[in-house]
């Protein structure tokens, strides 16, 4: 399992290369290259795609801009071991909570999201 602390500051981990996977996914979903991408973070394409092949790590900020840019929440793009990882509790519940978020990441429709979003808050 891979943990967010585990990590060195400076090198890439199996979490940095699932975070730059889930962003290609992401942005591929909305139909977006990687230049169109690129340009609206101010980045060089080159940089952007050492992002997505987890070449390099993605800081904060620019994952939160990302984030921002193609209209998913920022845990959209943290891969499930990672938030199951971070996560504190007992660890079915933590094993439910990435089981929620794997799944609800392969749903492309708006609509059925909403609903989604209406029945957790009702929970």
């Amino acid at each position: 399992m891979v943990t967010a602390l585990s990590a060195s500051p400076r090198k890439v981990s199996d979490a940095d290369r699932g975070i730059g996977k889930l962003v290609r996914e992401s942005r591929r979903r909305v139909g977006m290259t990687l230049d169109d991408l690129a340009k609206k973070l101010g980045l060089s394409y080159q940089q952007v795609h050492k992002y997505e092949n987890g070449t390099n790590r993605i800081s904060a900020g620019t994952l939160a801009a990302i984030a921002n840019i193609l209209a998913v929440p920022v845990e959209h793009l943290f891969p499930e071991e990672v938030l199951a990882s971070s996560a504190s509790g007992d660890s079915e519940v933590d094993r439910m909570r990435a089981e929620i978020a794997r799944l609800v990441r392969t749903i492309d429709d708006h609509k059925k999201l909403e609903a989604i979003v209406t029945i957790l808050k009702t929970v």
